[in-house]
């Protein structure tokens, strides 16, 4: 069981990335350029005032402030992480509703969980085997920093959350779609 408590903390706490959690920057002639967090980070550090470099498949890009209409977010951990450093460049459009309660759902559903491994793990360590509560503060830590992160008033249950996942999995789906057919493109 603590095997179980330490593998669910892990996995919660690796979030594998999709096309939503792109940055699109939408460019002043219409074109729109997809870049992921990873192919950002290498080149944020070589990135100026006036110009945003991004590497993709080792070759070096860039996109110059001059050239951008806006910026769009369709999730809302890479807006966390990287809105700061792009409102320097273009201004930022709003995250639609539908992003924030679907990713605060999704935090909330995240800390709820973590939260009933850490009191399953307390009460195991208390009644059972004191080993359990060597593992009680990994999911609990987990589950007050992710609560610490949810706007609650975003939050949406039931029919609402299960029509809302539908959703966006199909949105998520398009957008794979798209990234492959523009890809292929390139590659013709």
């Amino acid at each position: 069981m603590p095997i179980a408590i330490i593998a669910q903390s892990i996995i919660s706490a690796i979030s594998i990335p999709t096309e939503a959690d792109n940055i699109n920057i939408h460019l002043n002639n219409g074109e729109v350029v997809s870049i992921t967090k990873s192919e950002w980070k290498k080149g944020k550090k070589e990135s100026d005032e006036n110009t945003i470099i991004y590497y993709r498949k080792k070759e070096r890009f860039e996109i110059l402030k001059t050239d951008i209409a806006y910026v769009r977010y369709e999730s809302l951990e890479t807006y966390d992480k990287t809105a700061d450093f792009m409102e320097e460049y273009a201004k930022i459009q709003d995250l639609d509703d539908d992003v924030l309660k679907y990713y605060n759902t999704k935090r909330h559903k995240k800390s709820r969980t973590s939260q009933t491994f850490a009191v399953g793990a307390g009460t195991i360590g208390v009644l059972v085997n004191p080993w359990f509560l060597l593992v009680t503060p990994l999911p609990w830590s987990q589950a007050v920093g992710t609560m610490k992160s949810v706007d609650y008033e975003y939050c949406v249950r039931g029919k609402e959350w299960k029509e809302l996942k539908k959703e966006r999995k199909a949105y998520v789906k398009a957008l794979k779609e798209k990234a492959k057919a523009e890809q292929n493109v390139e590659n013709s």
